[in-house]
């Protein structure tokens, strides 16, 4: 990456790394931290990217992430470009022999980049931790039954660990799946079956709702998660 957008301050901590427990093949993964206030016109324009008609807070999203899948990009193919995106539903274009997935969170940005000829889809989210009085308020809507029950069963710390997570596998999910169906699909059509660690580990994933006439109702997928600078970030990858 040129250092422009890292010499304007605007991202720091770009980083290419692996947190997760299980490698995968032919992907590359980079993080970063970026700064809102250092977002100006010269930047956009450098990087040859139209942010949205929205508040500085989304344009300075909208970048970081697509600067991340820039050279996320780069390393996986050696060619330092951006991904383009559909006007109707917002699902990004990658180049030819390559799939990703980028996401955001309150300063922290991250994009998987993987052949394409290897992976379907890539699924990839970012969440800050979920205090636990709106963990309270959320959980009956991003649970299935069995979810909550085992939620129940947990202290206060660990109820908002796990609303958390779920919440981020989930997301990745719809974004590792809702390109291959064109579905649409919510929190309840979907629940976590096993979780291996509290912090950084693997997960199994079952959907409750049929998707395509590949993706039925019972179809398990395998997430990861780990921790990245005190965010969750989990991982769908849909191989062939």
């Amino acid at each position: 990456m040129s250092d422009t957008a890292l010499n304007a301050g605007f991202l720091t901590n770009l980083h290419q790394h692996w947190p997760f427990p299980s490698l995968l093949t032919d992907c590359t993964l980079i993080t970063a931290c970026f700064n809102e206030q250092a977002l100006n016109t010269e930047l956009c324009t450098h990087y040859g990217v139209t942010p949205p008609p929205a508040a500085r807070k989304r344009q300075a999203e909208f970048l970081a992430a697509r600067l991340c899948a820039r050279q996320a990009l780069q390393q996986q193919t050696g060619r330092a470009c951006l991904p383009t995106q559909q006007s109707d539903s917002r699902i990004p274009i990658w180049p030819p022999h390559s799939c990703g997935s980028m996401t955001h969170s309150q300063g922290i940005c991250a994009a998987l980049v993987g052949n394409s000829r290897t992976w379907q889809s890539l699924g990839l989210d970012l969440e800050r931790p979920i205090p636990h009085a709106r963990a309270q308020r959320l959980a009956r809507t991003i649970l299935t039954n069995d979810e909550y029950a085992a939620y129940c069963e947990l202290d206060t710390a660990q109820q908002a660990q796990r609303l958390t997570l779920t919440f981020s596998l989930k997301e990745s999910l719809f974004k590792a799946l809702n390109p291959l169906t064109g579905m649409y699909f919510g929190f309840q059509d979907a629940q976590i079956i096993a979780i291996d660690s509290a912090s950084a580990g693997l997960a199994r994933l079952v959907l409750n709702k049929s998707l395509s006439k590949q993706w039925r109702a019972g179809c398990e997928l395998e997430g990861q998660f780990s921790l990245l600078h005190g965010s969750v970030l989990s991982l769908i990858a849909v191989g062939y």
